[in-house]
């Protein structure tokens, strides 16, 4: 009894949401449209043959009920043998994608407009050479056209005649090199012809008075004069095409998005003057250098520039009628000097890239305004030439992340830092720094992160006694040797309120070399605070070559030893400098057996590892006695490597790299900035195409192109 119950209530509910029961339309399956009422949606997906479609959907679906039929992967050869009139159902939407489709049979799609009223057809991923004209008079209620990635190259002017309420097209990722003049409909209000082999778009805009966006972007357009609509687009997408200037016609339009990155413009012509609903601004990669100081006169709505990767030299003012900036970036330019006065009264602006320029000093400080008037979070000074900062970013009272790495500076007064109290993360690294002691005076309370790495610190006394919640703080790569167990007496690490441990990288420090080592990190663990790094120590060894201990090899180990030692003389002492790497939790002496069959004439190499930090064997293998000591914290959990120590050797070279007397000049990874200016999309993550434009990687275009 219940079973039958569930069978009505099951057949039922399918009534009810007007959906085909599955095994009905086998091989296809439907679902209802999850946002339209009255709509099914039916996929039939690698089929073998386009009547196996027909016969599976032919008179199942009620002609009142809005049918999204998708077709995908397929093999439809025999298109010609049977039609859509034949499924007897109203296919408002239809897709027939991936279909490997070189031509439609006008008679699959004769008459079709009786049973049903399409206003939606995609035919994309295909191999059409030509638009198929021939079938849009069978549907004259087609709204939205998605026929990209195919391989068409010619849109003639009768294509499209027959689609006269068509209103979004995508051509995008063809072939096309000409579009006739006249082709497209003057109904259009979304163009997609981005990424074809288009050199002029042949007047072939001008009469589209109702265009708002425009997609033309990857082409070989070298001017886009007189070629846009009069008075309507709105958005604009050229970038990667070959174009020197900005169009005239654009100070009539009521544009709000210019993208045109990688492009050749040289200038913006004052074009840009009167662009009064202009909100985003994408120029990157271009060939600008100089900007007027009433560029962007009454564009005061506008809240992104992004003009990185230019030639830039100054900023002439031209920013300051921008009162709804938000986000400016200027990375990769021929900046030398940045006066803070460029961004005064820019209350809204919140991130401000400068960084890959070429400035050698700043000015302007704001530290005497009685109401701060900038509120910026991010301030990217990376990969410049300051050697000072003068007490110049006294005023960024709003300031969370300051990045300075890559620069020259020698030295960081207490004023350098005074008022930023919301700073969270700092980076000094790749300077010129002797000493962090003047950051003891400054009080951040709110600094998370700290990383002056490579640089020529050589002690840390109570330089965090300004930074109460530091949680990491990289000293890697310097030349510390001297640590206070007062440097963390007054920093406890808390993310946002939850208390952790403050961990220290002193990676490649000779601190870590001290025979106080070990006591160090038992005080640093007291005040819940944690060392990690590896450092190459040398360890100077003595051996009496007539050791009783000395024996010849042990036969347990003859992948180690293939040779008898030779005798030497008693008298003859070798003292060479020896760097043994011990893979050890806690302090271990070699046992002695293991260091009679090691013993050899060659140099012998110590490396401490900190924390845990695994190993390898090296291909040869020598040793000697010899004791390391880490953090005891790790002893417990490793107790089973202690057992099993490997002893190994190895001749590495300590890296010079934190002890040059040039300072990181000599110290830096290799970094390769050339070719910055082609690679804009590294630098500042930026999608090649506004989310409009995702169609071209597979999403629907009935979503993307709607109103």
């Amino acid at each position: 009894m219940a079973t039958l119950l569930y069978t009505i209530f099951g057949i039922t509910a399918g009534a009810s949401l007007h959906c085909a029961v599955r095994r009905e339309i086998s091989p296809c399956t439907c679902a209802p449209h999850e946002a339209y009422l009255n709509t099914i949606e039916v996929n039939c997906e690698r089929m073998e043959t386009f009547t196996q479609v027909v016969d599976a959907l032919q008179d199942r679906f009620q002609p009142d009920i809005a049918i999204w039929l998708r077709i995908t992967y397929s093999q439809l050869e025999d298109l010609e043998a049977r039609t859509f009139l034949e499924m007897n159902m109203n296919v408002k939407h239809l897709r027939l994608n991936f279909d490997n489709l070189t031509h439609l049979p006008e008679s699959t799609f004769y008459n079709m407009s009786w049973t049903s009223r399409t206003e939606f057809l995609s035919l994309s991923d295909n191999n059409l050479e030509e638009m198929p004209a021939h079938i849009f008079k069978h549907m004259p209620m087609i709204g939205t056209l998605d026929v990209a990635r195919c391989r068409i190259q010619h849109i003639r002017e009768d294509d499209l005649q027959a689609l006269k309420v068509l209103r979004y097209l995508m051509l995008a990722s063809n072939q096309i090199k000409r579009i006739d003049t006249g082709a497209f409909p003057p109904s259009m209000v979304n163009l997609h012809i981005g990424k074809n082999n288009l050199a002029t778009l042949n007047g072939t805009l001008r009469h589209l008075s109702e265009l708002k966006l425009l997609f033309i972007n990857s082409n070989n357009l070298t001017t886009l004069e007189d070629e846009l609509p009069p008075a309507s687009t709105s958005f604009i997408l050229a970038q990667n095409n070959r174009i020197p200037a900005l169009p005239q016609s654009i100070r009539n339009l009521p544009v709000d998005s210019i993208y045109m990155h990688n492009n050749e413009l040289r200038t913006f012509d004052g074009v840009l003057r009167t662009a009064k609903l202009l909100l985003r601004l994408y120029v990157a990669n271009n060939h600008i250098e100089y900007l007027a100081t009433d560029e962007f006169k009454e564009a005061t709505r506008l809240e992104e520039m992004q003009l990185s990767c230019n030639h830039i030299r100054a900023l002439n003012g031209s920013l300051l009628p921008l009162k709804n900036l938000r986000s400016a970036n200027f990375t990769v330019n021929d900046l030398t000097e940045f006066s803070l006065r460029e961004i005064r009264g820019l209350t809204k602006l919140r991130t401000l890239d400068l960084s890959y320029n070429r400035i050698e000093k700043l000015t302007g400080r704001m530290d005497n305004l009685v109401e701060p008037d900038s509120l910026i979070v991010e301030l990217r000074l990376e990969y410049n030439l300051l050697r000072s900062l003068d007490g110049n970013l006294m005023g960024l009272n709003r300031l969370r992340i300051l990045n300075l790495s890559n620069n020259r500076l020698q030295h960081i007064s207490p004023d350098d830092l005074i008022g930023l109290e919301e700073l969270e993360y700092l980076d000094v690294s790749f300077n010129q720094l002797r000493t962090l002691e003047e950051t003891s005076k400054t009080y951040l309370p709110s600094l998370q992160h700290l990383n002056a790495s490579f640089n020529l610190l050589t002690e840390m006394k109570n330089d965090f006694h300004g930074l109460p919640i530091l949680c990491m703080a990289d000293l890697s790569n310097n030349n510390i040797s001297i640590i206070s167990k007062d440097l963390v007496a007054n920093t406890r690490c808390s993310n946002h309120g939850v208390p952790n441990k403050l961990e220290i990288l002193l990676q490649e420090n000779p601190v870590l070399c001290n025979e106080s080592l070990t006591e160090l990190v038992t005080t640093m663990e007291e005040q819940q605070a944690r060392i990690l790094g590896v450092a190459h120590c040398i360890v100077p060894q003595e051996i009496a070559l007539d050791n009783p201990m000395i024996l010849p090899p042990l036969p347990l180990l003859p992948q180690i030893v293939q040779k008898p030692l030779p005798i030497v003389p008693n008298s003859i002492m070798q003292s060479p400098p020896s760097i043994v790497q011990v893979i050890v939790p806690s302090p271990v002496v070699v046992p002695a057996p293991v260091a009679q069959a090691l013993v050899s004439s060659t140099s012998t190499a110590a490396t401490t590892t900190v924390a845990g930090t695994s190993t390898s064997r090296p291909p040869e293998v020598t040793t000697a006695e010899s004791v390391v000591v880490m953090s005891s914290a790790a002893t417990e959990a490793a107790v089973e490597v202690q057992r099993t120590t490997e002893v190994v050797a190895t001749t590495t070279e300590r890296s010079s790299a934190s002890t040059a007397p040039d300072g990181p000049s000599t110290a830096v990874p290799q970094v390769i900035v050339q070719g910055l200016h082609e690679m804009t999309h590294q630098l500042q993550p930026e999608p090649e195409e506004p989310p409009e434009t995702l169609q071209d990687e597979g999403a629907p275009p009935e979503r993307l192109l709607s109103d």
